[in-house]
């Protein structure tokens, strides 16, 4: 316990410090209130209300995005500085190391995300709509922050690789504006699930529960593989 208070202590001070970092944590706060109160006036002024979906689907794929980046940074730093080295030898452990990092994000994400969808969010969700995008998102903050760890060689390669992870965030648009089957292509993609459900329309529950189902498998199957990949990285 004593080693987490440590890397949160550290990791807020390291935020505080670098304005990249800051930008991220305070970036997702920024967005809900352009989205609460500028969105609603730019789309009345220009009719396009018809929208109101698609730009929700979309601004709240920036939450998991920006502190998935963010975290994966803070991680890189310390893998080039050997600090994950030196926690692998306290009881925390490398597995526990990995762990804190993407609840880190993860917690950040289910709160930013519930403000948005109850609070700024253009388009409302039913309840269970809303608790499978808050798991989905959760998930996919880690997924982000993985992805630069697990195949970046350093914090330059990270920087180049979070450019192309960002591209994630526009998978609602190929839903929307692709049809079916051709928009499936980007079923592969953990966000195309969470913003499926935003976009779906109406629909049965049963086939909620199955795009719901699907989408936490598919988001599962991302940690899996990149923690592991991860792991043997830092071996």
């Amino acid at each position: 316990m004593k080693a987490v208070f440590h890397l949160i202590r550290g990791d807020m001070r390291q935020i505080y410090r670098d304005p990249m970092l800051f930008i991220s944590m305070v970036g997702p706060i920024l967005l809900i209130l352009l989205v609460r109160f500028i969105v609603p006036f730019v789309t009345a002024h220009f009719a396009i209300e018809s929208y109101n979906v698609l730009l929700a689907s979309f601004f709240i794929l920036l939450i998991p995005l920006l502190l998935g980046v963010m975290t994966g940074f803070i991680m890189l730093d310390e893998r080039d500085d050997k600090m994950i080295d030196y926690f692998a030898v306290t009881p925390l452990s490398k597995i526990g190391y990995l762990i804190y990092r993407l609840l880190f994000p993860g917690v950040l994400t289910i709160f930013y995300g519930i403000v948005f969808v109850e609070w700024a969010s253009p388009e409302s969700l039913a309840a269970l709509d809303t608790l499978l995008v808050i798991v989905m998102l959760a998930m996919e903050a880690p997924i982000i922050c993985l992805c630069l760890v697990a195949l970046a060689a350093n914090k330059i390669e990270g920087l180049a690789l979070s450019k192309g992870v960002g591209l994630v965030v526009f998978v609602p648009f190929i839903i929307y504006f692709v049809p079916l089957p051709w928009q499936l292509v980007g079923s592969i993609l953990p966000t195309y699930w969470t913003a499926n459900l935003f976009l779906v329309g109406d629909i049965s529950f049963g086939m909620l529960l199955i795009i719901g189902i699907l989408g936490i498998f598919i988001h599962i199957l991302y940690i899996v593989f990149l923690s592991k990949q991860f792991l043997r990285k830092i071996d």
